[in-house]
C-alpha cells in the first residue's frame, strides 16, 4: 500500500504538502496540487477515507434527499438525470454522493440526526416534503443546503424555467390552431403553481378562454391519475382539442386512455409532455414537450453546495433559474374542424 511519505520521497516535498494537495486544500500551488496528484493515482495511492475524514473533519459524502411515493431515483429518468448532473460536479471535486429516499427513512422521521449521523457535509433537496417540519428543521440547521424546485429564505435553489415552459407549449399549440386547451398539473409545489399560473397568463395573452374545468389536477410520474383527468376532460360538453400533461410519462398514460376511449393521437386529440426525457422521442407519436435543463440544474446545485461546505463565511445563498428547450414532435397537430361530434369554427 503506497503512503504519504512515498509519495513525498518521490517528488522530493513535504508529507504536508502531499497531504495538502491529496484533501484539495486551498493553501497550495494549484499546478503543485495538479502534479502530487497526478503522481499518486501513477503510484496506485488510494486515500484512507476514515483516516481522512478524521484528520480533515469532512467525509467528503453529500446526501441527495428525495421524497418519492415509489421506487428510487433511478428509476425515474427526470430524476437521475438531475442525480447524474450532480454527482459530475462531486466526482470532479473529489465528492461522494449518497441519494436518500425519504420514504425509507426508518422510524420516527428526524432528517437533520440522520444527516449527521452519516456525517454527511451537505445535503441537496429535491421534489417534495418542502414545508414539513422535519425539512424544515434541516433547513434551519447549520448543515450546508441546497433545494431543487423549491426555494427556502436563506439558501440557495435552482430550478427551470417554468414559466417559459407553459408559454411556449400554450403559444405552439394555439399557433397549430388550437383554441380549446387543457393543462393537466402535477401535485401542488411552487413549480406547479408557476406552471398553472404561466397556463393562465398565456391563454389570457392569446385571447383564449382557460376555465376551471381545463385545468386538472393528477400527480407526477402517475398513469393513473393523469388516465382519470384525462377522462373527465374528454366528457366535458366542449372537450379540449389539445391537452398538455405534467410530464412526459403521465402524457403516455394519457395517450393510453385516449385511445382506449376510441380517439387517435394526434388526428383527433393533440398531447404534450413536458421534461424531454428519452421517452419522448422513443413513443409514437413522438412527443410536442418541453425538454428541461436536467444536467444544469444537477450541476449548479452541486456547485452551489460544495461552496457553502468549503467557503461557509463566503456563500450566499443564490436563486438560479434554468431555460429549457421546446421541443415541436408529432403530438400536437392542427385540430379537425369537427371534433367528437361537435361542429366547431377553428379560427
Amino acid at each position: 500500500m503506497i503512503t504519504l511519505k512515498e509519495i513525498a520521497t518521490s517528488l522530493g516535498c513535504s508529507i504536508a504538502t502531499v497531504s495538502k494537495a491529496l484533501n484539495r486544500m486551498p493553501d497550495i500551488n494549484i499546478e503543485k496540487a495538479e502534479q502530487i496528484r497526478e503522481a499518486a493515482a501513477k503510484m496506485g495511492y488510494m486515500p484512507n477515507a476514515a483516516a481522512r475524514t478524521l484528520k480533515t473533519k469532512k467525509s467528503r459524502i453529500v446526501g441527495l434527499m428525495i421524497f418519492l411515493r415509489t421506487g428510487t431515483i433511478w428509476e425515474h429518468e427526470f430524476f437521475s438525470m438531475i442525480a447524474a448532473g450532480i454527482q459530475s460536479v462531486l466526482i470532479a471535486n473529489d465528492y461522494d454522493m449518497t441519494p436518500i429516499s425519504c420514504s425509507s427513512v426508518r422510524g420516527e422521521v428526524n432528517y437533520l440526526d440522520y444527516c449527521y449521523s452519516r456525517g454527511y457535509d451537505g445535503v441537496i433537496i429535491i421534489s417534495g416534503g418542502f414545508t414539513s417540519e422535519p425539512v424544515m428543521q434541516l433547513v434551519n440547521s447549520s448543515l450546508p443546503l441546497v433545494s431543487i424546485e423549491y426555494a427556502f429564505p436563506n439558501r440557495s435553489f435552482v430550478q427551470s424555467d417554468n414559466t417559459q415552459g407553459l408559454r411556449e407549449i400554450v403559444r405552439y399549440a394555439y399557433e397549430c390552431g388550437h383554441r380549446h386547451i387543457a393543462f393537466v398539473h402535477g401535485d401542488y409545489m411552487q413549480i406547479t403553481q408557476d406552471r398553472i399560473t404561466s397556463f393562465i397568463d398565456t391563454c389570457a395573452s392569446l385571447g383564449i378562454p382557460a376555465p376551471t374545468q381545463y385545468i386538472k389536477s393528477a400527480s407526477y410520474h402517475d398513469f393513473e391519475s393523469n388516465a382519470k383527468a384525462t377522462r373527465e376532460l374528454m366528457k366535458l360538453e366542449t372537450p379540449p382539442t389539445c391537452i398538455i400533461f405534467p410530464d412526459d410519462y403521465s402524457c403516455v398514460g394519457g395517450i393510453d386512455e385516449l385511445r382506449a376511449m376510441g380517439y387517435a393521437v394526434p388526428t383527433d386529440v393533440s398531447v404534450a409532455g413536458y421534461d424531454g426525457i428519452r421517452l419522448a422521442d422513443i413513443v409514437r407519436p413522438r412527443l410536442t414537450t418541453f425538454r428541461q435543463d436536467s444536467e444544469g440544474i444537477g450541476q449548479n446545485a452541486a456547485k452551489m453546495l460544495l461552496k457553502a461546505i468549503e467557503k461557509p463565511r463566503g456563500a450566499t445563498a443564490k436563486r438560479v433559474y434554468l431555460k429549457g428547450e421546446f421541443v415541436p414532435g408529432e403530438s400536437v397537430v392542427p385540430p379537425k374542424a369537427c371534433v367528437h361530434g361537435l361542429t366547431r369554427a377553428i379560427t
